[in-house]
């Protein structure tokens, strides 16, 4: 049950660590809140990808980007 419980929170956590730099860039005003959006979106994906090619490959970037 808790193993079940962890993986279905390290979806957020990961979309939360992956969005604090952009959103932190749009309120310093770096870049537009839309770019953040986007820059966002796009770490999500090479998270995603190279967590499946680690599932794939059954090394270490099975872990994408955000480490857990």
């Amino acid at each position: 049950m808790k193993q079940a419980i962890w993986k279905a929170t390290k979806e957020p956590l990961r979309l939360l660590l992956l969005a604090i730099i952009p959103f932190v860039l749009a309120y310093v005003g770096t870049i537009n809140y839309p770019w953040a959006a986007v820059i966002v979106a796009v770490l999500r994906f090479i998270d995603k990808v190279l967590h499946e090619i680690g599932k794939a490959n059954n090394s270490r970037l099975v872990n994408g980007l955000t480490g857990f």
